[in-house]
């Protein structure tokens, strides 16, 4: 009898878990996004820093960024920060329909970009 209540239970326990599928966001279009982003932030070759900026990308479980991304200023600026932000907004929306957990630790942000090899570099004081 005692067997049988087990293997009941575990029976249970793991339709339980079957049936809590993922809520699904379109990965598809949330890397299509992030390439686009990605291709405007490397169009420019970095030669002089005072023609790039940065923002935050990405949504953490526990809230804030997950981490900043230069961006040269001869790019279409509101374009490249919409991508950003719906980048953003899909994967706050995954993290929260499922449940994610983080590291939770703050990510500081660059207090500069600087320009090294072509390519932009944080700095942080």
């Amino acid at each position: 009898m005692k067997s049988f209540i087990i293997l009941v239970l575990i029976f249970l326990g793991g339709c339980q878990v079957a049936d809590e599928q993922p809520i699904q966001v379109d990965f598809n279009d949330m890397d299509e996004i992030y390439e686009k982003i990605m291709e405007l932030s490397e169009s420019t070759t970095c030669s002089n820093f005072t023609n790039w900026k940065f923002t935050a990308i990405g949504s953490k479980p526990c809230g804030g960024p997950t981490a900043y991304i230069a961006y040269p200023n001869d790019i279409n600026e509101k374009e490249f920060l919409d991508l950003v932000e719906r980048y953003t907004k899909l994967q706050a929306e995954y993290n929260q329909k499922n449940n994610m957990a983080s590291d939770c630790m703050y990510v500081i942000p660059p207090t500069r970009v600087v320009c090294e090899n072509g390519k932009p570099v944080f700095q942080y004081d």
